[in-house]
């Protein structure tokens, strides 16, 4: 059968800072286009199915470092919803790595892309974080790949930069969501403060009830206490 581009990409023990301890084992089995249909980005060019490693496949024109998981046999690139969000020291961040997937870029690009943004050098820092993962390559030894840690607020900054289809969805959603913010603060409360308070206090309020005519009032009456009656009474 045909071959599929086995990747292993563990970012457990992944840390927001330039110590980052992450490991990825990548076994890519190398094939051209088949007879069904045009090659993906995986694909490159018609060539015997071999196992390679990266600089292997680029040169071939193939991409596997934007870290896709498919089969050999499939023509597109797969539709992310955004790209891998990870929490990281109680921070929500993305990758350059996940950069690149989502907006089907080489990961090289996305590199000099962020060194290149003309930020304040205090942004950078809060929002960029530089660090590698050692890639266990198939013949034996490692490679040091940089990479950056990202956060919300700088993966947007960055990808207001990019351009393409997929670029421009992102601009217009993240514009929709801003909409949607504005719209939701300019409905006026329903319920005043004081109202809001006592809607809580009367829910409390309803569920201590509930558990005394359950609960304690049947114990109270079973053990012919005095209580079940005056506190009843109340």
């Amino acid at each position: 059968g045909n071959p599929e581009f086995n990747i292993e990409h563990n970012r457990a023990h992944a840390v927001f800072s330039c110590h980052e301890h992450c490991y990825a084992q990548i076994m890519v089995g190398r094939a051209g286009p088949v007879s069904a249909g045009p090659g993906s980005m995986l694909t490159g060019i018609s060539t015997p199915v071999r196992l390679t490693t990266y600089k292997v496949v680029e040169s071939l024109g193939g991409e596997f470092i934007e870290f896709n998981i498919e089969a050999a046999t499939m023509a597109t690139v797969p539709t992310l919803a955004q790209p891998e969000i990870r929490i990281i020291n109680g921070q929500a961040v993305t990758s350059s790595l996940a950069v690149a997937d989502y907006f089907i870029k080489r990961h090289a690009d996305v590199i000099r892309k962020i060194e290149s943004l003309e930020c304040s050098t205090l942004f950078r820092q809060r929002n960029f974080a530089f660090t590698s993962i050692s890639i266990n390559q198939p013949n034996g030894g490692t490679r040091k790949l940089p990479c950056y840690q990202i956060t919300r607020d700088g993966f947007a900054f960055l990808a207001m930069g990019f351009t393409g289809k997929r670029a421009a969805q992102f601009k217009e959603a993240y514009i929709n969501a801003f909409n949607q913010m504005e719209k939701q603060l300019s409905i006026p409360s329903v319920l005043s403060d004081a109202a809001h308070n006592a809607s809580v206090l009367y829910s409390y309020i309803s569920s201590i009830h509930q558990v005394w005519l359950q609960q304690l009032y049947p114990m109270l009456e079973k053990a012919e206490s005095p209580l079940a009656v005056s506190l009843y009474d109340r």
